[in-house]
């Protein structure tokens, strides 16, 4: 019998996006927001998988991780010299090493952070107008110095060497902050993350109330995936953007109905297994020499970058 399947399925091909034209190929708002949304969650899972990995910072107890974030990152933040902010640069990148992370995608996240929060806003501190210093970079000169209220404005504006410096130490201090809080954010689930805080005396009930919403996050937004593709299913041909808000703004209360219900019928199941309205958060895992010696080399490491 002769073969009728077309060509183009007999032809093997690495990148399946050569059958489609995307500049052809317009998106709505909604499915763009789905598609950064299942970003988002592959992220997360992402982040899940890591933790699961057999190194030496993944199976660090949660607790001595936290105390190790409080600890590492008030260090950072009183270091005062250049020098010692570098080290701790280079102490945290080698711990990402040991971890087995993706530094290259890890550090493209805490750079981009770093370059808004700790470059870009204080920026204009290295100017003579906010520190004062000897000039190395003159960027205009005025015919006069000028006096705005209680504001002396000098001849010469430029970067100062002192505002350099200043800058370049806060930049430092969010990018080892951030950098940290990331190796434990990667290094660690979610829930025995939130378990950790238990160790600072937050109560049980502000726990299980993060606990549910992290899950409720997911409940919800499969819970509008499914309704899209659902009614996405029954269109054809284009449809504006205006006609989807309209559809799918009639069904947010669905939405938040049946994402209710789901919630309402995950606690009859806790009460019919013995829920009594306290849950235990409280991990399993008992503390090891192996989390002590984590400790030691966290606080011994901070105290020789603060002296530095």
């Amino acid at each position: 019998m002769e073969n009728e399947i077309p060509q183009y399925l007999l032809k093997p091909s690495d990148n399946h996006n050569d059958l489609v034209d995307k500049r052809k190929v317009k998106l709505t708002f909604l499915d763009k927001t789905i598609m950064n949304s299942a970003s988002a969650a592959k992220s997360i899972y992402i982040q899940a998988e890591n933790t699961s990995k057999k190194d030496f910072i993944s199976e660090v107890h949660p607790y001595v991780k936290l105390i190790s974030l409080i600890c590492f990152a008030s260090i950072i933040s009183v270091a005062n010299n250049l020098n010692a902010q570098i080290v701790a640069t280079a102490f945290i990148f080698s711990l990402f090493i040991v971890a087995r992370l993706k530094v290259f995608a890890v550090y493209k996240k805490v750079f981009l952070l770093a370059f808004v929060f700790g470059f870009l806003i204080i920026l204009p501190a290295s100017l003579n107008l906010i520190t004062p210093g000897k000039i190395i970079l003159n960027l205009f000169t005025l015919n006069k110095p000028l006096h705005f209220w209680i504001y002396n404005i000098p001849l010469k504006i430029g970067f100062t060497e002192n505002g350099i410096r200043v800058v370049t130490l806060v930049f430092l201090r969010v990018l080892n902050s951030v950098s940290f809080a990331m190796l434990i954010v990667f290094t660690t689930s979610f829930p025995a993350f939130i378990k950790s805080f238990r160790i600072l005396g937050v109560p049980y009930t502000f726990l299980m109330i993060i606990s549910l919403a992290y899950k409720y996050i997911f409940i919800l937004s499969r819970t509008i995936e499914e309704t899209y593709l659902a009614l996405k299913s029954r269109l054809t041909g284009n449809v504006k953007n205006r006609n989807i808000r309209d559809l799918i703004g009639g069904r947010i209360f669905f939405i938040f109905k049946r994402s209710a219900i789901i919630y309402e019928n995950t606690y009859f199941a806790m009460v019919s297994r013995g829920y009594q309205g306290k849950i235990i958060l409280q991990s399993q895992k008992k503390i090891t020499i192996k989390d002590i010696i984590a400790l030691f080399i966290i606080i011994v490491s901070g105290v020789c970058i603060l002296f530095l």
